[in-house]
């Protein structure tokens, strides 16, 4: 039973794998056998990824390129398919977040995020189910959301935009792929112990709110994280598409606030 969890002889492409959720998910894709592709900007950091997955007695490569360019995108997947033969897993992790007051708020950051979150999603999606059709054997495509995909927050207007736009984005490839046996399905996390929220949790009182709210009552940590994305990205997933599994602690499911002693 627990083969159909395995990712032994896959090649998976993970972004964001330099930091964050992405990062755990590249070393927990190699730990259950796939060769990693790590996607980041950050060169640097990414041989400390690969490093870290060889060092654990994975296989890794490595692939800096910049998400919202799309020329580098497409002709960085196709030389990762020319090179290893195939792609069966595209794990896009990678996003970018900014707070700004709507009248604070400026074209060019909304851009920005958009171009990161959503662009950067797709394009390396197109492209790498394009290499999963030639081959003819299926594969599995990830997406990432956020608690705040279904939701609205006050001062997150790009960032609560591209993750409406990625779960309609995965139902909308899962609905054309499936018959090719591509799946695309979507995890939405909710508030962890990342980079990308340092800023919230130096504000005052930030992390005790998010507690309070969270049925869990704490925030998640990056390795709770990967067996959502190995199960989406394995054959015991075979038949799951199209869906967004949230990993939040229950945040999203629930109306919970702490009542005066």
């Amino acid at each position: 039973m627990l083969e159909m969890f395995s990712l032994k002889g896959k090649v998976a492409l993970v972004t964001g794998a330099s930091r964050g959720l992405g990062k755990p998910v590249a070393k927990g894709m190699a730990a259950a056998g796939a060769h990693v592709v790590a996607v980041a900007r950050d060169e640097e950091k990414l041989q400390q990824t690969k490093q870290e997955i060889e060092e654990a007695g994975g296989k890794a490569t490595v692939l800096a390129l910049d998400l919202s360019d799309e020329d580098a995108v497409r002709a960085g997947v196709r030389n990762v398919a020319a090179e290893l033969g195939r792609i069966d897993i595209c794990a896009n992790i990678a996003g970018i977040i900014n707070w700004q007051p709507l009248l604070d708020s400026d074209e060019e950051d909304f851009q920005r995020t958009m171009d990161t979150n959503v662009r950067g999603t797709f394009v390396m999606s197109q492209e790498c189910a394009a290499v999963m059709r030639a081959g003819g054997r299926g594969g599995r495509i990830i997406t990432t959301a956020s608690v705040l995909g279904p939701l609205g927050r006050a001062k997150l207007h790009a960032y609560c935009a591209s993750k409406s736009a990625i779960i309609g984005l995965t139902r909308s490839l899962a609905s054309e792929l499936g018959r090719e046996e591509i799946t695309v399905n979507c995890v939405a996390p909710g508030y962890f112990l990342t980079e990308i929220n340092a800023n919230l949790q130096s504000r005052p009182g930030y992390m005790d709110a998010i507690n309070g709210v969270t049925p869990m009552e704490r925030w998640g940590k990056p390795e709770e994280i990967v067996g959502a994305m190995i199960f989406l990205a394995s054959d015991a997933a075979t038949f799951v598409n199209g869906q967004v599994l949230h990993v939040d602690g229950g945040v999203s499911s629930s109306f919970k606030f702490q009542l005066a002693a």
